[in-house]
């Protein structure tokens, strides 16, 4: 599956006792084919991370304690 043909996006949280939850997006780079980004709506949307495919953006975040909200959204679902 060429998951950079989708739109789609993920919210990741970090886990344990950070209080607020820290969120971060997940989504393809649109400028470069096959590559995934992490973003950080708290830092002006900045790219923390640009992994060369989703398993090493989730290694990634997993390392840093983050987990998958709920599942992959796609921008016709209303957002």
């Amino acid at each position: 599956m060429a998951i950079y043909d989708d739109k789609w996006f993920e919210f990741w949280y970090s886990e344990g006792n950070v209080l607020p939850t820290y969120f971060l997006i997940v989504t393809p780079d649109e400028k470069e084919k096959g590559k995934i980004i992490v973003i950080d709506p708290l830092k002006n949307n900045e790219i923390v991370f640009r992994g060369k495919d989703y398993e090493e953006v989730c290694s990634w975040l997993s390392e840093d304690e983050f987990l998958l909200v709920e599942g992959r959204m796609f921008d016709d679902d209303g957002f």
